[in-house]
């Protein structure tokens, strides 16, 4: 049996598996989404994500268990704004 890498999304109990990182990576966000459109084709999907700690927040599902990311914000450009005289 060879080497390979696997990924697992512990709320939906979903594994993939691939020969690097970046494609165990992949193929759990595809193994994830073909079992959220089963889902949904059987009319079991709000079901299925309020069972795995899922809460609907308005906008999207978000796990209870996963801190949603914060965006990196850096400043670009002067602190200050110029002052440009309109005669010149």
């Amino acid at each position: 049996m060879g080497a390979g890498w696997s990924a697992r999304c512990p709320e939906l109990e979903v594994m993939a598996f691939g020969d690097t990182q970046e494609d165990a990576r992949t193929s759990l966000r595809r193994q994830v989404s073909d079992y959220l459109e089963d889902c949904e084709e059987m009319g079991i999907l709000e079901e299925v994500l309020i069972e795995a700690g899922f809460y609907d927040n308005g906008e999207a599902w978000m796990s209870a268990r996963v801190e949603p990311p914060q965006p990196s914000l850096r400043f670009i450009g002067s602190p200050f704004p110029e002052t440009r005289d309109p005669s010149a």
